[in-house]
């Protein structure tokens, strides 16, 4: 046994509240950032089976090759020429081989504009409810209700979107449509809406949007809790709003609407009627 074995292994023998804290020290002398991870959940099974099953959603980022954190967006051109745009709270972990290319938006958004291959590598992008395959093609996908669909929309080309069986036949989405598509194979699809791929510019729109729904948005670029009452969240929402101050934000809702913003704690806000 290594010497950063038996390191890691008594990290882990001394389970209880300090498991955590100690697997994370040892983290550094861990090549692998996933390798440093296995280890915390391989502690799980001597008490802390609850904490990583909780927190699976943070694993996967803290795992992933490429992420971001809540309100960052983040661009970068892939080893092919792919170009790569991540929106707030996304993952996605990279499988080029010598036989393919693949995206694995493990949650989150992005955008991604293909480039061609000398190689001649296939490009997918895959899912937790579906693959899909573009056509010379820039594209948006988010993942949405916590992995079971997904929304493409399609800028430039086209997409072909199936389930994740191989056999599954495919369904296109043309440029200038976007489509949600289920794990269980359901598809609606219809015209692009500017609020989807209105984050590209740094923006949030809303079009007779419920406040509980912009409110949901709107938490998707800032830390803590944002919440409002069942009578505020019925409000309808029009504008464009700005989303590097999200603050700034809940300022002009107060100005727009019949509201009052409660601010508890930086990361604890309310919305009520006025």
């Amino acid at each position: 046994m290594s010497a950063l074995t038996r390191d890691v292994a008594l990290g882990v023998s001394e389970a209880g509240s300090g498991v955590a804290a100690r697997t994370l020290r040892q983290a550094p002398l861990i090549q692998s950032r996933r390798n440093a991870i296995r280890w915390m959940v391989s502690a799980a099974g001597l008490g802390l089976g609850a904490w990583a099953v909780g927190e699976r959603g943070t694993i996967r980022r803290l795992t992933a090759d490429l992420r971001t954190g809540t309100g960052e967006r983040r661009a970068l051109t892939l080893p092919d020429g792919t170009l790569l745009e991540l929106n707030t709270g996304s993952a996605v972990d990279l499988r080029y081989t010598a036989g393919q290319r693949e995206l694995v938006l493990l949650e989150g958004e992005i955008l991604v504009t293909t480039a061609p291959d000398p190689q001649g590598r296939p490009f997918t992008v895959r899912t937790r409810s579906g693959v899909l395959t573009p056509v010379g093609t820039r594209f948006l996908v988010r993942d949405l209700d916590d992995g079971r669909a997904m929304r493409v929309a399609v800028l430039e080309g086209a997409v072909d979107v199936r389930g994740l069986d191989p056999a599954a036949s495919p369904r296109r989405v043309p440029a200038g449509e976007q489509a949600d598509y289920s794990a269980g194979g359901g598809f609606a699809a219809g015209p692009l809406e500017p609020a989807t791929s209105a984050w590209l510019t740094g923006m949030l729109i809303a079009d007779e949007l419920p406040l509980s729904d912009f409110l949901r948005e709107l938490g998707r670029y800032r830390p803590g809790l944002l919440s409002c009452s069942d009578a505020a969240g019925a409000l309808r929402v029009v504008g464009a709003f700005p989303l590097a101050d999200t603050d700034k934000v809940l300022a002009m809702l107060q100005e727009v609407l019949p509201v009052r913003v409660r601010h508890y704690t930086r990361y604890w806000v309310t919305v009520g009627l006025a």
